[in-house]
């Protein structure tokens, strides 16, 4: 496994940190682009998936820019048919290889895949990435080898050219006026961060089509204004967060929420209910439903609950201390929502004990 950074040359300002692993279940590259885009930031996170051949396979990738998180997930059965987002594209029928039009790190792929003898040249049609529009096209291009670690690359619908001086594994040093490479070694990250890129996920898979939309809006980091309700009717206040994240291949989702939020957790006071919880969102085999498991080692409270997105709200219902319960997302907009937790009482009303106003931070 190995860790590689590059420099775009042209602004000084730009920067990608990728990591690469081959395995015997092949070869993934993962990496992490921040860009100066016409002076605003963008930052683009993807994970590309090949087989032991250099295939490409599998790509994931997700973009933050002007405020907006947006997320696409190709993927290739090796015979030249690709879906974008669950969808068939014809459109990239015949492309072989990747190409992220932010990233020197795909130029890899084909480098691998065709290693054309000195003189020769390689063609290929690649599904080209643009960005920040994030598209995708087809690109034909080609691959002059010029001597045993360099190579011309060719936009054959352009004039653009650009001379490629790639390592024992086939990535660039030094991309011609576009990229040098600034460091190279073991990767810099722990377990923490290797669970971290085994778990989470850009987006959602594509096996969960338009059901994703239930939650995708929620992905990102909340900030909560937190009311509890005791049963003698005071009510305790304080604040927490909240973060989402698509994970296990973007088939299921991850929270996190925590309350109070970890800059007030070090004083010992805790003016609301103490939470430090998870919870795991995935989709029943309905393709409607959702089914809810939230843990509060806190508390040790282990709640299982189900339900869907109806008329712009989402209510899921279960049990809570052997008692029905139900969890609400209300007065959803992209920047804001209002969670409620109740219980139902032995007359069979439903009794309001939590009420979270939530502010969007991240995402």
């Amino acid at each position: 496994m190995r860790t590689l950074m590059w420099r775009r040359d042209w602004d000084g300002n730009s920067m990608e940190q990728a990591t690469f692993r081959r395995g015997e279940d092949g070869i993934e590259i993962a990496g992490t682009v921040l860009l100066a885009e016409k002076g605003i930031p963008l930052r683009v996170e993807y994970r590309v998936q090949c087989d032991a051949g250099w295939n490409t396979r599998r790509i994931e990738v997700s973009q933050d820019f002007q405020g907006k998180t947006r997320s696409l997930t190709l993927l290739h059965d090796g015979a030249g048919n690709w879906r974008l987002n669950g969808a068939a594209a014809p459109d990239l029928a015949g492309c072989t290889d990747i190409d992220l039009g932010v990233s020197p790190s795909t130029n890899a792929l084909p480098v691998n895949r065709l290693r054309p003898a000195i003189g020769a040249t390689g063609e290929i049609r690649a599904a080209w990435v643009r960005f920040p529009e994030l598209t995708v096209t087809a690109a034909p291009q080609a691959y002059d080898r010029l001597a045993e670690r360099r190579y011309r690359y060719r936009n054959l619908d352009s004039d653009f050219k650009a001379v490629l001086e790639v390592d024992e594994d086939g990535f660039p040093v030094q991309y011609e006026g576009i990229w040098t490479r600034i460091a190279d070694g073991a990767p810099a990250r722990g377990l923490t961060h290797a669970l971290a890129g085994a778990l989470f996920s850009p987006g959602p898979s594509p096996e969960l089509g338009e059901a994703a939309k239930a939650f995708d809006w929620v992905i990102g980091g909340w900030r909560a204004e937190v009311f509890d309700y005791g049963q003698d009717g005071t009510v305790r206040t304080g604040h927490g967060e909240w973060w989402f994240s698509w994970a296990l291949e973007g088939r299921a989702i991850q929270d996190i929420w925590i309350a109070p939020p970890r800059g007030g957790r070090e004083t010992g006071d805790l003016p609301v209910r103490d939470r430090y919880s998870t919870t795991l969102r995935w989709l029943d085999g309905d393709g409607e439903t959702w089914r809810i498991l939230w843990l509060n080692p806190v508390t040790g409270v282990l709640n299982r609950l189900q339900g869907r997105m109806k008329d712009g709200r989402i209510v899921l219902e279960g049990e809570e201390y052997g008692r029905p319960a139900r969890w609400s997302f209300n007065d959803i907009t992209p920047d804001s929502f209002v969670w409620r937790g109740e219980s139902q009482q032995e007359d069979g009303n439903w009794r309001l004990d939590a009420e979270f106003r939530l502010r969007r931070m991240v995402g």
